[in-house]
């Protein structure tokens, strides 16, 4: 839960519009959609009325994507950077990201499987969080394929137009924050763009530095229990 005071293919981006685009994927062993939902870098977009402190605990606003896994979503990290970040801290950063959704649930969202040299955006059968190159506006892209109510096999890639970091830097996008916004889309949840909703995690702007939606807010657990169900303890 959050402590203290942004395909389918989703894309969160630096204050910014939508567009939605549409397009099917036939393979051998079944017919997939792929969503595509591209927000654009607008710096001129104002948002007004953000809460000045952060009532995460309290806002139980969510809102669904119209598909979710329907078995434990088994993912794979693409290490490789010019960060200069070990491999060990890269799946650190991103296995807690998926681990901060599952510590809510009783459901197994996600499994770690381990590395890998494949790259994020392809329907290949791998579930998988890589590094690369994207046009400049955009700071991440989560690819869901999906049939029906179910997703099939999801992706995200980093966007290498960006500098990153793994401690929040001032100027740099933060893994982990980023990571635990995109997976919760991998979980079904949808962005949020009420400005009141500024402190919850999936609010759908991000920015530099930012770090608070590392953790959950109360809106993202209760949308996530109602695709998997409450933490049973």
């Amino acid at each position: 839960m959050k402590k203290v005071a942004s395909l389918v293919l989703i894309v969160l981006i630096l204050w910014s519009s939508a567009t939605v685009l549409f397009s099917s994927v036939s393979t051998a062993e079944s017919s997939a959609s792929l969503m595509v939902i591209e927000r654009y870098d607008s710096r001129r977009v104002v948002v007004y009325a953000i809460p000045d402190t952060d009532d995460s605990m309290t806002n139980p606003h969510y809102k669904l994507l119209n598909f979710h896994w329907y078995s434990t979503a088994k993912y794979y990290v693409n290490p490789s950077n010019k960060y200069g970040f070990s491999t060990s801290d890269v799946v650190a950063a991103i296995t807690t990201s998926a681990e901060t959704w599952d510590d809510e649930t009783a459901y197994e969202v996600f499994s770690y499987i381990g590395t890998t040299t494949r790259s994020a955006g392809r329907r290949d059968g791998y579930n998988v969080v890589a590094w690369g190159t994207y046009r400049s506006g955009v700071i991440a892209v989560t690819y869901v394929w999906y049939s029906g109510s179910m997703i099939l096999e999801t992706d995200t890639r980093m966007n290498t137009y960006y500098k990153w970091s793994l401690t929040g830097e001032a100027g740099r996008m933060d893994v982990q924050n980023l990571m635990t916004h995109e997976f919760g889309h991998w979980a079904g949840l949808a962005d949020l763009y009420d400005s009141a909703d500024y402190w919850l995690t999936m609010y759908g702007r991000g920015s530099f530095g930012e770090t608070y939606k590392r953790t959950l807010g109360l809106g993202d657990v209760l949308g996530l229990e109602a695709v998997y169900g409450p933490l049973i303890i």
